[in-house]
């Protein structure tokens, strides 16, 4: 209920109440909230510490989970090159293992590579890592190759087309005048009877992989002030939407028609070469896929991208040319399992700092039975847990959070500022 269901360790504590209450039971039969907790740590840990599978031809698919706080996790999931080459669709949690979890105060690409090499000895030496080429991970997969010459380096696709866009709008002075337009409009529509139209907010982390919304608002948004002018509105959509004010708060959009028409084909190349990445990877094909599905830019802008994306991706499938048929070539599976793992850790009560419970991230790609964790619970102690903790995990941002800002006692006097002796001359 956890993991698939998307609850609270609460509700589940409480539904298994209920379940038990249902079938005649009483309600307090049920799991507690924090045996649940319990339970989701020593599958996770078990997953991790405890797996004897020797798999010489993994791939590994790694990056950085970033919380609140100084902490930060370098997490990798492998999946072997036969595994993924009988794979006819993109990756999903229960096709990978997550390898290590590993919570750093610091990283760098000495560290990375340190990291790297630990979970080498442990899990055997990978076939080809693939990252976003964060500037660390870049680097410490780098130095890892010194070592082991034969792991291939490889380019998330979504990464690399994503970068390929913002490296064509952020220096695009009109591009840049469109986003202060959209941030005045939304400032203007937030308290009227138009705040549903309200464009969305631009994305303070990881702006190039967040244009895409800002982009198809503004082409959505005049696509509605055409049909205003023109009348094509339902009852309801006449009602709300008086065109004299859509005018004075969207007519400004009309400036940017081209621009976005533009824009907006940029962003379909975007994601379609990540489309067809996804479903097949890096391998002998995939270029002849891309340039069938891409076609011919309507623009020089467009079709410049385009040749650039075939070009990258050309590269990355020329590294495994007459080694493997095919490797992944899309790191998406990775980010949606830190996005679980982010809900898993609870944001409201902790500020999303990396906590223990981060450990529920592996037990998310486990195929979970009754024998098979009856197996697990056996394997992996509470105790194996909480030493585990210990080792890796300092206070979070919660904890910290609590100790300082914590209430002062009824009648407790504050300190006095000391005030600068006057000089004497």
């Amino acid at each position: 209920m956890v993991i698939h269901g998307a609850i609270s360790m609460r509700a589940a504590s409480r539904i298994s109440g209920l379940f038990c209450e249902f079938l005649g039971g009483h309600r307090f039969d049920g799991l507690s909230h924090s045996t649940v907790q319990n339970y989701l740590l020593r599958v996770g840990l078990d997953r991790i510490e405890n797996a004897t599978d020797d798999c010489p031809d993994r791939v590994w698919i790694t990056d950085h989970m970033i919380a609140a706080g100084s902490l930060k996790c370098l997490v990798v999931l492998g999946i072997s090159t036969d595994a993924f080459a009988r794979l006819d669709r993109p990756l999903e949690h229960h096709d990978i293992d997550v390898l290590t979890l590993i919570p750093t105060e610091a990283s760098n690409g000495s560290i990375v590579n340190e990291q790297l090499e630990e979970l080498a000895q442990r899990r055997g030496v990978p076939v080809a890592i693939l990252s976003d080429r964060g500037s660390d991970l870049k680097k410490g997969i780098e130095l890892f190759q010194e070592t082991h010459l034969q792991t291939i380096s490889l380019y998330d696709i979504v990464h690399l087309v994503s970068r390929l866009v913002w490296k064509r709008l952020s220096k695009a002075d009109r591009f840049n005048e469109y986003r202060q337009a959209c941030y005045q409009c939304a400032n203007k529509l937030r308290q009227s009877r138009l705040a549903h139209l309200k464009p969305p907010r631009p994305k303070t982390k990881a702006r190039h992989m967040n244009l895409d919304p800002e982009i198809r608002w503004g082409l959505r948004a005049l696509w509605l002030l055409d049909r205003v002018r023109r009348g094509d509105l339902s009852d309801r959509q006449r009602a709300r939407l008086d065109q004299e004010e859509v005018e004075s708060k969207l007519g400004w959009l009309d400036a940017y028609c081209e621009e976005l028409l533009v824009w907006t084909s940029m962003c379909e190349v975007a994601q379609t070469s990540c489309t067809v990445v996804r479903r097949y990877g890096y391998s002998a094909a995939t270029v002849g896929h891309l340039r069938a599905a891409l076609g011919t830019g309507a623009e020089s802008v467009t079709q410049g991208m385009i040749d650039e994306i075939t070009m990258l991706v050309e590269q990355q499938c020329n590294r495994i040319a007459g080694q493997y048929d095919r490797l992944p070539g899309s790191s998406e599976v990775l980010e949606s399992l830190i996005g679980k793992g982010k809900r898993l850790l609870g944001t409201s009560e902790n500020n999303n700092s990396l906590t223990g419970q981060i450990l529920s991230l592996a037990a998310s790609t486990a195929s979970l039975s009754a024998s098979t964790v009856c197996d697990i619970l056996r394997r992996c102690r509470i105790s194996d847990v909480q030493s585990w903790l210990q080792e890796k995990i300092t206070a979070g941002v919660h904890v910290a959070r609590r100790q300082d800002l914590s209430e002062p006692g009824c009648g407790t006097k504050l300190a006095q500022p000391k005030v600068a002796a006057t000089p004497t001359f």
